[in-house]
């Protein structure tokens, strides 16, 4: 157990290098306490940072919002994992070696997860027309579908959250992702 500046009781996390100075009592946007004591309002003024300690506390807010998303996805037919190989073909099919290799994980784990994906419906498999000793993985309607509503989860549960934040705080957000959908572009 751990106990933020604010107060806050967290459970046991790895620990973290501070991104900033503690904050007092008085600045509620501290981004250590954030996901312990729910939606953080801004503070009143920006505070300067340095490149260093601003990508630490972004690292940190995208990691638990990434989180939380996948989380507010999860469901009884369909695992995080399954979920990231269907949203790696959804846009055209994939070898198991190609899929192994945009999650980072071996060929035999990936076959187990396809395996997994093909027993439920999701995925079919088939022959690849450049090179007939490989085998394309494609997505089902099935899988479609599924995938579908794992994102309209994840969405309203952000809507929500957006939903209750000045227009002010929604504009800073909409400016936001602008700037990290470029920088994850370059």
């Amino acid at each position: 157990m751990t106990q933020t500046p604010a107060g806050t009781v967290t459970g046991p996390t790895t620990p973290e290098p501070p991104a900033a100075p503690p904050a007092s009592p008085a600045s509620p946007g501290c981004a250590t306490n954030a996901a312990a004591a729910g939606p953080v309002k801004a503070p009143a003024a920006r505070r300067p940072a340095g490149a260093g300690a601003l990508a630490a506390e972004l690292r940190i807010a995208v990691m638990r919002t990434s989180r939380r998303l996948r989380a507010e996805a999860a469901s009884r037919d369909i695992s995080p994992g399954q979920y990231s190989v269907l949203a790696g073909i959804l846009n055209g099919p994939l070898t198991v070696g190609e899929l192994a290799e945009r999650e980072q994980i071996q060929a035999p784990s990936m076959t187990r997860i396809v395996n997994g994906l093909e027993a439920a419906g999701f995925v079919t498999r088939g022959d690849n027309p450049q090179d007939r000793r490989q085998v394309l993985v494609h997505v089902t309607d099935a899988g479609t579908a599924i995938l579908q509503r794992a994102r309209s989860r994840r969405t309203q549960w952000l809507a929500k959250r957006v939903a209750g934040l000045s227009a002010e705080e929604r504009a800073t957000l909409h400016e936001a992702a602008r700037i990290l959908q470029e920088m994850s572009a370059k």
